[in-house]
């Protein structure tokens, strides 16, 4: 477990700001995520091939799902009084992306007038606005018009939640950086009294940029969005929340 925790935190410095693609096998990117990879996958949680697959996934098609989120709000007279950043995935595509991410981004109960700015993976800027919100669940759902030049794909939902121990990815605008990813592991579930009770603590270093950000297992599917940072580290709500939120959302 040690060797395994001390690997993880290699691949988080190793990952950290990472947005190139990962072509091929001789590539550099390739070869230093598997030298660091190789004791990983020595231990039968993931083969060579498994690995490959999961890297490439990730940064040829789940990343993209990434949005960095810009809210500005103003007072009465049009003054900027705040700018906050974070981050935010597509969950849903039509007409319109609507992109999840954390209440806590989006709400203010002082001021009136607010502007919404989507980043997507390639540096496109559209304004987008808020089509629901949970305080109770500290999520938003915001939308912003479809483009058809735009193909940015809807990240899928694991079946569950992920399990203690389970190696886990991270990806959004930690460091105040695009498509930043980390990774690290599902370290405690936390279960609380309230509207929403289940959320989970893991080992990703992170940072209040990457609240809305999306965690993910080795299947490339969504497990979690981070909605806090605990002593450095990534604090999620999982996915039967979110889930959950999205049904009463919808309905």
């Amino acid at each position: 477990m040690k060797k395994l925790i001390l690997l993880l935190f290699t691949l988080t410095l190793v990952l950290t700001g990472c947005i190139r693609v990962i072509e091929e096998e001789n590539s550099d990117e390739y070869r230093a995520l598997s030298s660091q990879y190789e004791s990983f996958i020595s231990h039968d949680i993931l083969d060579d091939q498994q690995f490959e697959a999961f890297i490439n996934t990730t940064t040829f098609d789940t990343i993209q799902s990434n949005i960095m989120i810009k809210v500005q709000i103003y007072d009465d007279l049009n003054n900027l009084v705040e700018t906050r950043y974070g981050s935010g995935v597509v969950v849903s595509k039509g007409v319109y992306y609507y992109v999840l991410t954390t209440s806590d981004l989006t709400y203010t109960s002082e001021y009136h007038n607010v502007s919404y700015l989507t980043t997507d993976y390639q540096g496109r800027v559209t304004k987008a606005y808020i089509d629901h919100i949970s305080l109770d669940y500290g999520l938003t759902v915001l939308r912003y018009q479809r483009v058809l030049a735009t193909r940015l794909p809807v990240i899928d939902f694991a079946p569950a939640a992920p399990l203690q121990g389970e190696p886990l990815l991270q990806f959004g605008y930690k460091g105040e950086i695009m498509n930043s990813m980390a990774m690290g592991m599902m370290i405690e579930e936390d279960i609380i009294e309230g509207p929403t009770n289940d959320y989970f603590y893991t080992s990703i270093a992170t940072d209040e940029f990457a609240n809305g950000s999306a965690i993910i297992n080795m299947s490339n599917q969504l497990v979690g969005i981070q909605v806090s940072v605990v002593d450095g580290m990534s604090y999620a709500i999982s996915i039967s929340e979110i889930v959950q939120f999205l049904h009463v959302y919808e309905d």
